[in-house]
């Protein structure tokens, strides 16, 4: 919930404030605001001590949800978490291959995230969903993932591929469903933790149970000055949940409320990151807020076979700070969803409708933007065995958004969707499968991204289909998963940088059609009942396939990322994690005709140290143990023909204890 403010306008009198906005990636701030805020076979050694051994990749979870038309690629669970001595969602998300992430703020909050091959429109291609929920914003900055503390987290479902079916708008590359719901148990626990760049943070939760009723309370607090000059962060949230069973169903509401404040410090030109990659830009810039999650469930079986399942959530954010001048910003976002779930005989099936109405606001010395937007789904599931060795699936959705937009000039448009899904898993042996499966997506435009375009030019809602296959195979100690895609996508709505006389600061458009494929293959091997070795590998070829950049490739995304590790249990209560994470070379943001340089890979490693005994745990996990300097994020400015840069931090460490009364 804490974002960055946004701002798209189409006229230079109105100019962009939001680090965020597609006008800001455009690098053309110097010009118009006087600073650039938001200019925006890999091999791994495996060395031959344990201390400097590599990842352990979560194991892919089998599993048979009848909320998927397909299983998940990973599930992280709350206990490799622990393993890996993670301090955040970002760090957690870092443990998939999959996935590229690209963070300007260097906090971890308002980080996008990138799946089969997306770039500066990453965090409107890819889902995140808390407890099936989607947690999206009617603008394109990206979801807080702060506001997930690491410890409220049960598991983490990560499905590659489109599931736009079950989800919605923006289920295109990607799903990541974080489940916060725990099996709750009388208990009192206390974690806290210190690290680099002063670091401090302490979490408490107690759980018990009044009479039926099960509930859990939680509270952290957590300060860091982070990697560079004037990057201050503070976090404090209170979450929890209450659980009401009775005899044919249950009743369950999770909150969070959380409150921040973070410090913006900018990119940089490549002379100051020589001079002094820890320096900020400015001293003034910031951001503080409030904001709430609020999720009711309600599960009510109707007889052996059906039950209806409805979810009913509220988001709220206000906040305010400082972008070359004041402002204010608040989203009120409210969801229902209900859902009958249940089977014919062998035929699992499933279906509902979604209700989403957003209200965004934000007032700067430019003018109010607002931006009232309601979406309506009405979705289909089934499962169909066919003997005991083949299932297929299928399923489509129908969906509408209507979008009352003032900023400057008064928008309404009302944009229509439609996706289906089919695909069949053959079990040939019981340790053997195989998938063949073709699913559609779509995404609606943001609000910011229909204010900054052309004049009178509506933008279409983007739609494609990916095609699909894969195998799946066990062998001794060996698992081994593969799979190849290609993703089509007719009008992909994306930020041209391209600066003329009627959009001197670029524009939003939609893209002739374009074209991704790819691959990854997920290995595991167990050493033995004490090591583990694994490996990730993934490619995808983003490349414009039509317009005057056919053939160029997209800028933001690399071809190529490669995970190898080795987990050590040793002893009886140690455990060392590792990791060592590969990400090709890219293009940087905006550079669509890719005459930048291009930024060369980069390999970084990370290791935990994991103690537990009993009830009590230490961890003491360092980040880029070789002090590798890289970039977070970075920006090509076409006006300037310049690349601005968003230095990542060297090596630093983090310390936590936790410990549970029970």
């Amino acid at each position: 919930m804490g974002t960055k403010p946004l701002i798209s306008t189409r006229r230079p009198a109105a100019c962009p404030r939001d680090p965020g906005s597609p006008q800001c990636r455009s690098g053309s701030l110097r010009t118009c605001c006087g600073r650039r805020y938001f200019e925006n076979i890999l091999f791994l050694l495996l060395l031959p001590s344990t201390l400097f051994a590599t990842e352990k990749i979560p194991p892919v979870v089998v599993s048979k949800p009848l909320s998927h038309s397909h299983q998940p690629n990973v599930v992280i669970s709350s206990s490799e978490l622990q393993k890996q001595g993670v301090s955040s969602l970002t760090e957690a998300l870092q443990t998939f291959g999959g996935i590229q992430l690209q963070d300007t703020t260097g906090n971890g909050s308002q980080v996008a995230i990138s799946m089969r091959g997306f770039g500066v429109n990453a965090s409107s291609n890819s889902l995140l969903l808390i407890n099936g929920i989607p947690f999206t914003n009617p603008d394109i900055a990206p979801p807080n993932l702060n506001q997930i503390p690491i410890d409220d987290i049960a598991f983490i479902e990560i499905y590659t591929g489109s599931e736009s079916v079950l989800y919605g708008d923006q289920a295109v590359g990607g799903v990541i469903n974080i489940i916060t719901r725990k099996k709750l148990k009388n208990n009192f626990t206390l974690s806290c933790g210190i690290g680099s760049y002063n670091k401090r943070e302490c979490n408490g939760g107690l759980q018990n149970q009044w009479k039926a009723i099960r509930y859990a309370m939680n509270v952290g607090s957590s300060h860091t000055d982070n990697y560079r000059a004037h990057n201050d962060y503070d976090l404090t949230n209170f979450s929890g949940e209450m659980l009401y069973p009775y005899a044919n169903g249950s009743l369950q509401f999770n909150y969070k409320i959380d409150k921040e404040k973070m410090l913006y410090p900018g990119a940089l030109t490549a002379a100051e990151v020589d001079q002094n990659r820890r320096a900020a830009n400015n001293d003034i810039d910031f951001f503080s807020d409030w904001g709430g999650f609020f999720h009711l469930r309600h599960l009510q079986s109707i007889n052996d076979d059906w039950m209806i399942e409805t979810d009913i959530t509220r988001r709220t954010m206000d906040g305010n700070g400082v972008l070359f001048s004041p402002f204010t910003q608040s989203r009120i976002i409210d969801f229902i969803k209900p859902e009958i779930k249940g089977k014919i005989g062998s035929i699992l099936t499933e279906g509902g409708i979604d209700l989403e109405s957003d209200h965004y606001t934000l007032d700067t010395a430019f003018g109010e933007t607002i931006d009232k937007l309601q979406k309506y789904g009405v979705f289909t599931l089934i499962k169909i065995p066919s003997g005991n060795k083949l299932i297929f699936s299928m399923g489509g959705r129908a969906a509408v958004q209507y979008s009352d937009l003032q900023s400057p000039d008064d928008i309404n448009v009302t944009n229509h969707a439609a996706a289906t899904t089919i695909d069949g898993t053959y079990q040939y042996t019981e340790k053997t499968s195989f998938y063949l499966r073709r699913a559609g997506s779509f995404r609606f435009p943001k609000a910011d991204e229909m204010a900054s375009t052309t004049p009178g030019t509506i933008l279409k809602t983007q739609q494609g289909v990916a095609y699909e296959t894969g195998v799946s195979t066990e062998w001794m100690n060996l698992s081994s998963q593969f799979s190849l895609f290609q993703l089509n996508l007719h009008d992909e709505i994306t930020f041209d940088p391209t600066q003329t006389a009627e959009d001197p600061f670029g524009t939003n458009r939609n893209l002739p059609p374009t074209e991704r494929i790819g691959f990854s293959i997920n290995e595991k091997y167990e050493i033995s009942n004490s090591v583990a070795l694994t490996g990730q590998y993934h490619y995808v070829n983003a490349k414009f396939s039509s317009g005057i950049n056919k053939g160029k490739q997209i800028p933001s995304v690399a071809e190529n990322i490669f995970h190898v590790g080795l987990d050590y249990h040793f002893l009886e209560d140690w455990n060392l994690f590792n990791e060592a994470i590969y990400t090709g070379s890219q293009y940087p943001a905006n550079d669509d005709a890719n005459v930048s340089q291009k930024i060369g890979g980069y390999i970084v490693y990370n290791v935990n140290l994991h103690y537990q005994l009993q009830q009590f745990s230490a961890s003491f996990r360092i980040n880029n143990l070789f002090n590798k300097f890289y970039n977070l994020y970075t920006v090509y400015t076409p006006s300037t023909n310049t690349d601005t840069f968003y230095p990542a931090p060297g090596r630093n460490f983090y310390f936590t204890m936790k410990y549970e009364w029970v």
